[in-house]
């Protein structure tokens, strides 16, 4: 009896066209946060915050550094800058 083997396990699905329900949902909260905008804000005001978000929303979507997700990423740098960068070592024998 033969079994097919899983290959490629570590790549999610395209569930929703070409993106990843994470994707999805990155692309489609950014999106509605710029709508909102658009409808609440004035035109300049739009444009200055509607960028930001449409940029976090696409790097969330589709950018990986070394390999890591962007989301990872950020984690790991508001890790780095909210911990102390001084680690001064004490005997337990003492």
């Amino acid at each position: 009896m033969q079994f097919s083997v899983p290959q490629f396990i570590e790549i999610e699905d395209k569930i929703i066209g070409p993106f990843t329900l994470k994707q999805f949902f990155y692309l489609a909260g950014g999106g509605v946060l710029v709508a909102l905008l658009w409808y609440f804000l004035k035109f300049w005001l739009f444009i200055l915050l509607a960028l930001p978000v449409a940029g976090l929303a696409v790097a969330l979507s589709f950018v990986k550094i070394n390999g890591r997700p962007f989301l990872n990423f950020l984690g790991s740098m508001f890790g780095y800058f909210a911990k102390p960068k001084v680690y001064v070592w004490k005997n337990k024998n003492d």
